[in-house]
């Protein structure tokens, strides 16, 4: 198994940034013929979060090698994987520049069949909120303890915060912010009324987890829009024991290969 930790400078951080990438060994050999890729999973870190809290904190190393698939890890601050007004371009990095950069040096199938994105909290909404920016790339999007919209952290005081949240999005109104692009439930509701298909969604939430009720309600309104949803409620909070357990069960759940490609 090879273990990248890379940094490299992004045009669309305008700063040096750190990536973490598990490469398994494939089945019966050390080495990827030509031809072959990688089935992908981009994994999203939360709040005060890096590229090394996946695979500090959990045996995410040991899931990917047993599912044969490639994980990026990057670092993308306390900014909800949006474009800042006034900061660094963090969806951006993640659908376009990232993607394409770690293609050019590493077998990593391009098709939308291989390709997944999840995370945890700040990074579970991030997962929902890029894969439905741009349905055409991913597969599947899982959220572990994710909400539908961070409108809620608008109406507090921004001192009382690490979310810079007029740096992200300027001066608009939490309600604004709601009824934007930036609520998953209206990015599915505007994919569903122009009859583009979605990603398959995966949510999961702790019974004690503080972000419950937004999980079921979210659940709801997308259900009511007819999306699909696999959604799963288990004893546990806001905590690494419950995302190592459960980030399981979305490996379980993706259309996994359990070997690489031909691309």
């Amino acid at each position: 198994m090879a273990f990248i930790q890379l940094n490299y400078p992004s045009g669309a951080l305008q700063q040096n940034t750190d990536v973490s990438i598990i490469l398994p060994d494939p089945p019966g050999s050390a080495h990827v013929s030509p031809g072959r890729a990688y089935q992908t999973l981009y994994l999203l870190h939360g709040t005060y979060g890096d590229h090394s809290d996946w695979w500090r904190k959990t045996a995410l190393e040991r899931y990917a090698q047993e599912a044969c698939l490639a994980v990026v890890m990057p670092s993308c601050g306390n900014a909800f994987y949006q474009d800042m007004v006034h900061g660094p371009k963090y969806k951006t990095f993640l659908l376009e520049e990232l993607p394409a950069y770690l293609r050019s040096i590493l077998p990593l199938s391009p098709r939308r069949e291989d390709n997944f994105i999840a995370g945890l909290s700040m990074g579970g909404y991030g997962a929902m909120h890029l894969a439905l920016s741009k349905p055409g790339q991913y597969a599947a999007a899982a959220s572990l303890s994710g909400v539908m919209s961070f409108s809620r952290l608008a109406r507090q005081p921004q001192a009382d915060q690490p979310w810079p949240i007029q740096a992200i999005v300027g001066s608009i109104s939490p309600a604004a912010i709601d009824r934007s692009q930036r609520n998953v439930v209206v990015q599915a509701r505007s994919l569903k009324n122009r009859g583009i298909p979605l990603p398959a969604l995966f949510l999961s939430v702790g019974t004690e987890d503080f972000t419950l009720k937004d999980n079921r309600d979210g659940v709801g309104r997308l259900r009511r829009l007819g999306v699909k949803v696999t959604y799963e409620e288990h004893p546990g909070a806001h905590t690494w024991a419950y995302w190592d357990t459960h980030i399981q069960r979305v490996l379980v759940w993706l259309p996994l290969r359990g070997d690489l490609v031909e691309i």
